[in-house]
């Protein structure tokens, strides 16, 4: 077995060399004078390596770190390296593979950083039943579809550091030229959302919300719709509706529509509970309310009957 001694006296040579220690570990010493601790070992067959940590006498000299905040790939002492041996060895006998363990960790801890895994993660939280906030079907099944199409590609494998407004502003810009004005907006309010969800989820994160400098109308405009059906043209809508060949529940649905402008979600999802015939008034609770505010729809008084 090496000493922490010995160690401190190895010197860089014209060729990287290694020294045992124990079990299959040994510290191998680079051209450069780096001094790592590794570990060979069979697994399946196979020979594979792990490299255990980088050497530093001073690693964990101060205030001794508990086992349990070690992991492979840090600058450790040699008793810490050899309590990752351990751990190293359990694995193998497990018929696992430490060496993979490290990479997979190591993606695992890249891959959270990242805009797609933040956007994963805000969409699951809006289509969690228990969120109170939880968004439509109809809505979050049209951010998704944005995210897929707009975003996913370019964006999903870039660290939320690394999106800044100009980059943003650039891929809004080129949705736009391409005839797709309305995506290119939602497109910029998908990532706000994205980034408020990570930075109110992470407090240790320190970043900027690169839409937060980019304005709607920095993207593009739209006319402001002015025109509604007037009330002769709704009578007209309705009088051909009940001449209209096809299902008289279907009939019955528009019909319902167009006297309460609720959205589809709102209306297949009621229950009778939320009725108030007494009152002449249906409430639509919160948690089934896109502003998570609830909604009532009064009803007409010649219809406050009940069956």
């Amino acid at each position: 077995m090496i000493t922490d001694s010995e160690l401190r006296k190895l010197r860089p040579k014209e060729k990287a060399f290694k020294v045992a220690d124990r079990d299959g570990m040994y510290v191998t010493v680079s051209t450069a004078g780096t001094k790592s601790f590794r570990y060979d070992y069979r697994l399946n067959g196979r020979r594979e390596t792990l490299t255990i940590g980088r050497y530093d006498d001073a690693a964990g000299a101060k205030h001794p770190r508990d086992p349990n905040e070690l992991d492979f790939g840090m600058t450790v002492s040699l008793a810490e390296s050899r309590s990752l041996l351990t751990v190293a060895r359990r694995c193998v006998e497990r018929g696992e593979s430490p060496s993979r363990t490290k990479v997979e960790k190591r993606q695992e801890a890249s891959d959270a950083l990242t805009f797609g895994r933040w956007a994963e993660k805000y969409f699951a939280d809006k289509a969690d039943p228990k969120n109170a906030a939880r968004l439509a079907d109809s809505t979050l099944a049209m951010r998704r579809s944005v995210y897929k199409r707009y975003l996913e590609g370019p964006f999903g494998k870039l660290k939320l550091d690394e999106i800044n407004p100009a980059q943003l502003m650039a891929h809004c810009k080129s949705i736009k030229e391409k005839g797709a004005a309305a995506p290119a907006v939602q497109v910029r309010e998908i990532v706000l959302l994205v980034y408020r969800y990570a930075i109110s989820q992470d407090k240790s994160l320190s970043i900027d919300n690169p839409a937060e400098k980019i304005r709607p109308s920095d993207i593009a405009t739209f006319k402001v719709r002015d025109r509604a059906l007037e009330p002769p043209e709704v009578r007209r809508f309705l009088t051909a509706l009940d001449t209209t060949a096809t299902a008289a529940t279907l009939r019955l649905a528009l019909r319902f529509f167009m006297l309460t402008m609720v959205r589809k979600s709102e209306f297949v999802n009621a229950t009778w509970d939320e009725v108030d015939f007494d009152n002449a008034k249906w409430t639509i609770p919160k948690e089934r309310m896109k502003t998570g505010k609830p909604h009532v729809v009064y009803q007409c008084v010649r219809c406050n009957v009940r069956e």
